[in-house]
């Protein structure tokens, strides 16, 4: 991700539910959890007021949510409390169209009574990401949102930033919710592992933020080695809608990297703004049919010409990979498969030089429970990606946030992995050229809370990668772990306004 001549950025699911009443029984109790819950928020959209009751016959630790801000609860999308793998069920005579979340650790959350699903059976999804629409299907007197939290299949008191809403009220219109989870894209967007982000050419990555929204504005905010420089700088007025993947990559070759946009759904366009230096450029289309629908698009060179190509996941049973080369003005061509089974839903996929030999290769992480959760590399060969190989047997279990980078410096790319929660501890695994090195080393422990967004990056050019997270939320501030070449320092500030909560940021 991957410009190898200035080494920058490469990038169970518990039991089927029953209601027999042996399991609704043990459902009451509420053991002490041993693994942190995550930072639950809301499972309706951003910004709306609704109340919530628990019928006094309801043995099962639920709430029922309603819209209380005047707008309708039926059709309204429900979200995410937080991020995980997302498993469809139904129960005509009980919970209908229903949709489980696997956070790992042991948390799940349930989502009963909808009337469609928004996401593929088995993908991931990230906090406040539509996964289905408010109905009332099932054993339902009326559309609303029953939503559950779980640890190891016992039902908890439910807690939605950190805060219990109980003790639980009798009927509607005693205690209300507001939600600030206003994280997440619908489209398959979310799986972003790692792309370069030198936008001035100078060597040191910057930063960059897509607005999204109705203004659709792109910031940057450069880096000095030390600090992104002061108050960012609008790049351009008018790139990235709400439902795109926006990356990044050197796709004309000129040593500075450009933005890119995946429009998926039913155009699947690829639309390019060029790098002036100081400015993106208006944006152009480079190709007209690649990565539709949810399947997932990368970044990264993968013929070894020095030029960013563009890789399609199809993500599902079929486990296709799909490549269409740069010319330095378009993406040649009709997309080829190089790959014909890698990286199904509830995988993470990214790109990365593994080997070192100048291409960019392709890798999942399977992110299942610790006994399942390896990590799979298929090389590239410049026109294919080749046989797919296990390089590392435990890493970024569950719902951990893996990322891809040259982090010591030596040419090839290595894997990091955040557990952004209440530890908030950063793993590393070197490759060797044919592995990544042994069991899991601790190279922060404390970077990346609940809620922010980590990323890697050269941002002092000295080579190595270093991490960075986003926080978002009300301070919105932007911290620096720099890479020693076998440990990720402390983090420091260096910026303290950047990337709100809606916004995409790299």
């Amino acid at each position: 991700m991957f410009r190898h001549s200035r080494t920058p950025l490469r990038r169970s699911l518990v039991a089927l539910l029953t209601l027999a009443a042996a399991v609704l029984t043990a459902v009451v109790a509420t053991p002490s959890p041993a693994f942190a819950a995550p930072n639950f928020k809301a499972p309706f959209p951003c910004g709306q007021r609704w109340t919530y009751d628990h019928h006094s016959a309801e043995v099962r630790q639920a709430l029922d949510f309603v819209r209380a801000d005047g707008g309708t609860t039926g059709g309204t999308p429900q979200v995410a409390s937080a991020a995980g793998v997302a498993r469809h069920y139904s129960q005509p005579s009980g919970a209908g169209n229903y949709i489980v979340i696997d956070h790992g650790g042991g948390w799940t959350t349930y989502y009963f009574h909808l009337s469609a699903y928004s996401v593929a059976n088995g993908a991931y999804v990230q906090q406040g990401q539509q996964i289905g629409i408010t109905g009332s299907t099932g054993n339902s007197s009326g559309p609303h949102v029953h939503y559950e939290q779980l640890y190891n299949g016992v039902g908890q008191t439910i807690v939605i930033n950190g805060v219990s809403l109980a003790p639980y009220p009798a009927q509607y219109h005693q205690k209300y919710l507001v939600s600030d989870n206003c994280g997440g894209s619908s489209a398959g967007g979310r799986y972003l592992a790692g792309s370069p982000t030198d936008f001035t050419g100078d060597g040191r990555d910057d930063i960059v933020a897509f607005t999204r929204g109705s203004l659709n504005d792109v910031y940057v905010s450069s880096s000095t080695g030390t600090s992104f420089a002061g108050t960012s700088a609008k790049w351009n007025d008018f790139f990235g809608l709400n439902d795109e993947t926006l990356l990044s990559g050197d796709f004309n070759g000129d040593g500075r990297d450009d933005i890119v946009a995946f429009t998926h759904g039913s155009l699947a366009d690829v639309h390019v703004a060029l790098s002036t230096g100081s400015s993106f450029a208006g944006a152009t289309r480079w190709h007209d049919w690649f990565a539709p629908g949810a399947e997932v698009a990368a970044v990264g060179d993968v013929n070894g010409d020095s030029l960013d190509d563009i890789v399609a996941f199809t993500h599902n049973d079929a486990g296709d990979v799909h490549v269409a080369l740069s010319t330095g003005s378009s993406f040649a061509g009709t997309a080829l498969k190089w790959h014909e089974y890698f990286s199904i839903g509830g995988e993470y996929p990214a790109l990365g030089d593994v080997n070192g030999d100048g291409r960019d290769d392709i890798i999942t992480f399977t992110q299942g429970p610790v006994t399942a959760s390896d990590v799979i590399v298929a090389l590239s060969t410049g026109s294919s990606f080749g046989a797919a190989q296990t390089w590392h047997d435990l890493f970024a279990v569950g719902t951990e946030q893996p990322r891809v980078g040259d982090i010591n410096g030596d040419g090839k790319d290595d894997i990091v992995t955040f557990t952004c929660n209440a530890d908030a501890d950063v793993y590393a695994a070197v490759s060797t050229g044919t592995s990544f090195v042994g069991t899991t080393v601790k190279w922060n422990d404390f970077f990346c809370l609940a809620g922010e967004f980590p990323y890697l990056g050269d941002y002092d050019g000295d080579g190595r990668d270093d991490i960075i997270a986003f926080t978002k939320g009300s301070l919105n501030d932007v911290y620096v772990g720099l890479s020693t070449g076998t440990a990720f320092g402390g983090g420091a500030k260096w910026h303290d306004f950047f990337g709100l909560p809606n916004e995409t940021t790299l």
